[in-house]
């Protein structure tokens, strides 16, 4: 059996790794929401440039 000051250690051990496991989490929701707005990006001045040539081709 765990002393208390053991079990206060580990408990607070568990929570850093817990924090740790969000944190990366949270990055990576992070990280995908960057690529998605880069799409968006590259989509907008995709249909930019083909009604630019559309217009220009009339």
């Amino acid at each position: 059996m765990l002393s208390p000051v053991d079990a206060l250690k580990e408990l607070r051990d568990q929570m850093v790794m817990n924090r740790r496991k969000i944190v990366d989490q949270q990055e990576s929701i992070k990280n995908v929401q960057a690529e998605i707005e880069a799409i968006d990006r590259a989509v907008a001045d995709e249909e930019s440039i083909s009604r630019k040539a559309g217009s220009k081709a009339t």
